[in-house]
């Protein structure tokens, strides 16, 4: 018999804050089962609902109980988004109270392995990131994210941040998040950019991307030669470094994936 427990009333401390203590994870992949997208940062159903994760973590956190469910009072006001008939449901996960399981014992329920199922307090429900049962509010509009942060953290918005890219460049170059999307930075975290016309005037203040002892061209990069040293172009153009305390100069342009 399905075990479904009462929320309890909590305390209004937050002891799991996703909001303010944790970061948004990445997404895994930049598709998602069926009825499920993304509207500006979050997630939603097919009626354009914000999807709402119920963090197990502070659930279990606050209660000391090894798994608490949506059920009475609670499901009057929070939907769970159930999945498709004949969806692969994995065990419980630890999050949820569930044994210790190996890798292998997780079904998965679409390609994305960000989403899974599990049974829930009113059926095979979808579960995000291993931590989050999914649900929508009853009471909301499609768009509005009003609730989140809601019961001192224990409902957060599903919030999605792109999958990093996969990168032909430099070994010294990598891409990194800042405010949603991907920009290209170096090593040392100094952020990369182009000349929006003409190359940097003579004398030229920008530092240059030198291309160390690397002088063959890698995928949409290019070795220039100059008089002092190699440095590398992107789709063409040169590439120079800008402090990372500092904007990008107004005259140049952050290099993206």
């Amino acid at each position: 018999m399905r075990r479904a427990l009462l929320l309890l009333a909590f305390s209004p401390a937050p002891l799991w804050a996703q909001a303010a203590d944790l970061d948004i994870p990445v997404a895994a992949a930049d598709h998602f089962p069926h009825g499920i997208s993304v509207k500006g940062r979050v997630y939603t159903d097919r009626r354009g609902l914000t999807l709402y994760g119920m963090d197990m973590r502070a659930a279990t956190g606050r209660t000391g109980q090894p798994a608490i469910y949506c059920s009475g009072d609670c499901l009057a006001r929070w939907e769970p988004l159930l999945a498709p008939r004949g969806a692969p449901v994995s065990p419980v996960p630890r999050a949820f109270g569930g044994p210790r399981t190996e890798a292998a014992a997780v079904k998965p329920a679409s390609d994305n392995p960000d989403w899974t199922v599990m049974e829930g307090p009113a059926g095979p429900q979808w579960v995000y990131k291993k931590v989050h049962l999914v649900f929508t509010r009853k009471d909301a509009r499609p768009g509005s994210t009003e609730h989140d942060g809601a019961d001192a953290y224990l409902w957060n918005s599903l919030k999605y941040l792109p999958p990093p890219p996969k990168l032909v460049a430099p070994p010294d170059v990598a891409a990194r998040l800042v405010d949603g999307a991907y920009v290209l930075a170096d090593a040392q975290g100094n952020w990369l950019f182009s000349p929006k016309d003409s190359d940097c005037a003579d004398p030229c203040a920008w530092r240059p991307l030198a291309t160390g002892m690397v002088r063959r061209a890698v995928g949409q990069w290019s070795v220039r030669h100059t008089a002092d040293q190699a440095q590398w172009l992107y789709r063409g153009k040169p590439v120079y470094r800008a402090d990372p305390r500092q904007p990008v100069p107004a005259d140049g342009v952050a290099l993206t994936p």
